[in-house]
């Protein structure tokens, strides 16, 4: 049995894609599950090696200011996917965590 690293507030087993599978189905594939932080799923993008972060509601956030504030889901995926208009992505600010 492998011996998993322990860091306060983050768990890297068992990974949950179920709130990616809620938002885009098949297309998981396109992720790696990373690590949970403070109940926030961190799934990193193969191409691009950006990460898409969500709770298990399956509501979208983005790190910032060392707060989790939640964003707009399907601006967020085109920007961590390299989409169209990515650079256009206006955020919703509510902090939730520190």
């Amino acid at each position: 049995m492998r011996e998993v690293e322990q860091m306060p507030g983050k768990s890297v087993e068992p990974s949950d894609w179920g709130p990616l599978e809620k938002r885009i189905g098949s297309r998981c594939a396109e992720f790696m599950w990373m690590f949970r932080e403070d109940g926030i799923e961190f799934y990193k993008h193969i191409g691009t090696r950006r990460y898409l972060l969500l709770d298990s509601a399956s509501r979208c956030f983005r790190r910032k200011d060392g707060a989790f504030v939640e964003v707009d889901f399907e601006l967020e995926y085109r920007l961590v996917t390299g989409g169209a208009n990515a650079s256009r992505c206006r955020h919703r600010r509510r902090e939730i965590r520190k």
